[in-house]
């Protein structure tokens, strides 16, 4: 018979070889210290002071790991929760996004998928979660659901083409294109306090969302292990007013916004600067950015010349009691930085 426990720091080995297993090509050592890692030794060399040790992990803690033990002894699968503090109604939850979720394949196809996700499931409020969520992947959905998940909803990608040949939408989208603001685009730097500003006025209009500050934007981007997806303050003037991370896909013809937040009043601004930037330093024919369908739509990302495209289920799971404003689909924002994806390609 099959169980489940919760891996401690002697699993760290066989943690790694999973992970090595799941992700074939990836670099295990950088995925651990970003994603598990309790803490990191090494200083962030461009800042100085107390700051200088901090920034290098998850701001919202390590990461929670259980294992599926078969009757032999062995190890047949995992599944993690990666910590992420949460903004819910004007205060911070803690929460956790799921992540690499994988059974070798000697054991496929005996629920071991749902077993372990009914075990982290059981084990949320010992580890103050409110909720793990995630858009995952198709071959995730069904242990997901089995194990407690719920669909709230979908994360849909909206799409603005940019270079589309000599004709009259063409020549529409270039003058929606051209830049008629301020605004454009500083790289970020460590611990940025601009990104502070920008999420301290930000999270007043934001119902449910990962906190978005200097330290995540900082552990998510700048010391993710790929080093493909560059953080940017928005600044109109001199006043930030958004930041993002961006990412070159499909062999530079998409520029994927990975992750926007904005202050109140500045979110089609802070698009049309990102699109300028397109135009102005890529050669993308297209810009595109993940958000929950709702929310993107109530953004009306139509008056910045985005459509929507493809779209997947948003899960939710919550303790068997627990807090039910995680599954009100009208509550949650979610972008890209709601992953466990260093790199979308």
């Amino acid at each position: 018979m099959f169980s489940v426990r919760e891996a401690t720091p002697a699993d760290k080995p066989e943690i790694v070889s999973l992970i090595g297993e799941m992700i074939p090509g990836a670099d295990v050592t950088e995925r651990w210290r970003w994603l598990y890692a309790e803490a990191d030794a090494r200083p962030d060399t461009s800042v100085r002071g107390p700051a200088a040790l901090t920034g290098t992990t998850n701001p919202g803690g390590p990461a929670l790991t259980w294992l599926a033990i078969a009757p032999t002894g062995e190890v047949a699968g995992c599944t993690s929760f990666f910590p992420f503090r949460l903004w819910l109604d004007g205060a911070p939850v803690r929460a956790a996004l799921g992540g690499d979720g994988y059974v070798r394949p000697a054991f496929r196809r005996r629920g071991l998928g749902g077993l372990m996700h009914d075990a982290s499931r059981r084990e949320m409020k010992k580890h103050a979660i409110g909720c793990m969520y995630g858009a995952p992947g198709a071959m995730n959905l069904t242990p997901l659901k089995h194990g407690g998940s719920r669909e709230v909803g979908h994360v849909t990608r909206f799409v603005r083409p940019l270079r589309i040949g000599p004709s009259l939408i063409g020549e529409l989208s270039s003058r929606l294109g051209r830049p008629r603001l301020a605004a454009e685009l500083h790289v970020m730097a460590p611990l940025d306090p601009r990104v502070d500003t920008v999420w301290e006025s930000a999270k007043h209009e934001l119902r449910l969302a990962a906190v978005r500050d200097a330290a995540f934007y900082t552990w998510r981007f700048r010391h993710a292990p790929a080093q493909r997806e560059p953080a940017y303050v928005i600044v109109d003037g001199h006043t930030p007013i958004g930041a993002c991370a961006l990412e070159s896909m499909r062999a530079g013809d998409e520029l994927h916004i990975v992750d926007l937040v904005a202050v109140p009043g500045a979110w089609h601004t802070c698009l049309r600067a990102i699109v300028a930037h397109a135009i102005a330093h890529t050669r993308a024919r297209t810009v595109s950015i993940k958000l929950f369908a709702l929310d993107g739509r109530s953004r009306q990302m139509w008056r910045s010349g985005f459509l929507e495209r493809e779209s997947k289920p948003f899960l939710v799971m919550i303790p068997r009691d627990g807090d039910r404003r995680f599954v009100d689909p009208q509550r949650w924002f979610y972008c890209g930085a709601d992953s466990d994806l260093d790199r979308l390609e």
